[in-house]
């Protein structure tokens, strides 16, 4: 196999030259970080890229995802890499240094990501979705929320997702019919729906997967004026933070897929049993306004893969 995956001088030549990428280490937000800064991540990210992500490639597409009483497992190789990605603090490179982030700018996080989808896509999927739900939740949710949900995802001890699709519904959100019940007298809301097509919408990675949830509240306005956003945690949370009992989140089927078969793409049951919990983000029908923030995120990262899957390619038929 190839031991060249991405061109390190194009990478550095943009991020020095076309976009000046230093200059960011004029603003108080990143003056801590220095090119020399940018310089340990870039070599690090592809250093694990070629050690760790890139050997497991072939492995990650010619093993699928498989469902067991439940619960969607992985490849057994998907582990080491969530694991070497938490351990040195990938998840939270890019967050705040109040969620124990390293507060790395995003172009720079971008580039490393690039080097990381370029050896294994499968895997850099499971991080991106958790770092971007992270990214979305700490822009709307409550300091509480925060504390409880977004603060273990940035460490990656929590699972991310996205939940906007329905079977029903497709990409037309002002259709979907996952809806929100207030109970009186609590801080929560029970969430009964299905949504399709989530990726890494379950896996046995980390203890916990959080889902941030696209429903309505009853009474809410038609179309996507009345979509409010929902923390659903697939388990609760008991008072010392420790996962607790089934959130009633079931993941009723995994897609098979022509490629990224490591990666796991569900279909999730909410509140089959009518108990399923979510917590408001923000306020009352701007759920679909806040969401537009990991959507958008989401395309760059979606022009990224494609970005270094060409680039895989070119090298690989270089070779």
């Amino acid at each position: 196999m190839t031991q060249t995956l991405v061109n390190r001088r194009d990478i550095d030549f943009n991020l020095y030259e076309v976009l000046d990428a230093e200059a960011l280490t004029q603003q108080d937000y990143y003056s801590d970080h220095s090119r020399e800064t940018f310089t340990m991540a870039l070599d690090a990210a592809d250093q694990l890229a070629q050690e760790l992500f890139w050997p497991k490639y072939q492995e990650f597409d010619q093993q699928e995802c498989r469902l067991e009483n439940g619960q969607a497992i992985v490849p057994a190789g998907l582990q080491e890499i969530w694991d070497a990605l938490r351990d040195g603090g990938w998840f939270g490179a890019a967050g705040d240094y109040d969620m124990d982030g390293q507060q790395f700018p995003a172009v720079i996080h971008l580039a490393c990501s690039m080097m990381f989808n370029a050896a294994n896509t499968t895997a850099t999927m499971y991080m991106g979705l958790t770092n971007g739900a992270a990214h979305l939740l700490h822009s709307f949710a409550s300091d509480d929320l925060i504390e409880k949900f977004v603060r273990p995802m940035y460490a990656g001890k929590f699972g991310g997702t996205m939940c906007l699709t329905e079977p029903q519904a497709g990409t037309s959100l002002g259709d979907i019919e996952t809806t929100a019940t207030k109970v009186d007298g609590e801080d929560y809301y029970l969430i009964c729906g299905t949504k399709r097509f989530i990726s890494s919408g379950d896996h046995n990675l980390a203890p916990n997967i959080i889902h941030p949830v696209l429903a309505k509240i009853d009474g809410a306005p038609a179309g996507v004026k009345g979509i409010s956003l929902f923390i659903v945690p697939k388990f609760r949370l008991n008072d010392d933070g420790s996962v607790g009992d089934s959130n009633d989140v079931i993941t009723a089927g995994l897609e098979h897929k022509l490629g990224l078969k490591g990666q796991a793409t569900a279909e999730l049951k909410l509140g089959e049993n009518d108990n399923c919990r979510g917590y408001l983000v923000g306020e009352e029908n701007n759920g679909l306004k806040y969401m537009f923030k990991m959507m958008n995120g989401a395309r760059i990262h979606t022009g990224l893969q494609a970005t270094s899957l060409a680039s895989t390619a070119y090298h690989c038929a270089l070779q």
